[in-house]
């Protein structure tokens, strides 16, 4: 009405009768204790305060209009914060890789990485998470996930190892060497108890635990330490240090 300053006008863009509109017309006037629409001449003119409506009718009709539209993701602009659970090495490659992207094509975007929680649908239930990326969802079985890549359990050793002048090298072989055992620490770590990983290239008998793989691939770059890790990361710090893949 404000916009056609015509009651004929207005029903025909709205798809009402003109005596159906002419009682929207006549409610407003009720309700807002005013004309509204005047008579001059043979046309309708707004009254001061339907100008003044109509002003601010333009700004809250854009608001809610775009209520409907699609929601959109501009990495650009956005101004955001993303908490990511995953393992450390994944934290490490990603970051490699996110670190130049980012400041260049997403300034805005901050991103924090937290070691997986046992009770991780309980994070993201709460919403403090944002994305988990692990390499064994079956602590979780209702949880529903998609493989994005297969890595496998290697054995990382210094390039001068006497592993590497052996044909075959078992696991038994591996025994006589000092290694870290990865636990992620989602349970009680009780003396022996046989759970650690559920990853069993990964779950041998140390006197020493830590749940971070790149620790044990640290330390294996000297004699005479292996580590078993994920072959990206060791294929990755092997670019910087003097390390193997058994």
């Amino acid at each position: 009405l404000l916009k056609e300053e015509s009651v004929v006008k207005a029903a025909t863009e709205v798809g009402l009768s003109q005596p159906a509109m002419s009682g929207a017309l006549a409610r407003l006037r009720e309700i807002l204790d005013d004309p509204l629409l005047v008579r001059a001449g043979r046309s309708m003119r707004l009254t001061p305060r339907a100008l003044r409506m109509r002003k601010q009718l333009d700004q809250i009709c854009a608001s809610i209009e775009q209520l409907f539209q699609p929601e959109s993701f501009d990495p650009a602009t956005a101004e955001h914060s993303f908490v990511i659970a995953a393992p450390d090495y994944i934290a490490f490659l990603l970051s490699s890789v996110l670190l130049t992207r980012l400041r260049s094509e997403a300034p805005g975007i901050r991103l924090q990485f937290i070691d997986v929680p046992g009770d991780l649908p309980a994070w993201f239930e709460n919403s403090r998470i944002d994305l988990a990326v692990c390499g064994n969802f079956d602590f979780w079985p209702d949880l529903k996930f998609e493989n994005i890549f297969r890595d496998r359990i290697v054995v990382a050793t210094t390039k001068g190892s006497p592993l590497l002048k052996r044909k075959r090298v078992t696991s038994k072989d591996l025994l006589d060497f000092p290694s870290l055992r990865y636990d992620t620490s989602f349970r009680s770590a009780a003396w022996g108890k046989k759970f650690l990983t559920g990853i069993s290239s990964l779950d041998l008998a140390t006197q020493i635990t830590t749940s971070q793989f790149i620790d044990g691939v640290l330390l294996a770059a000297r004699l005479p330490t292996v580590a078993r890790a994920p072959a990206s990361l060791v294929e990755r710090l092997s670019e910087i240090l003097p390390l193997a893949m058994v």
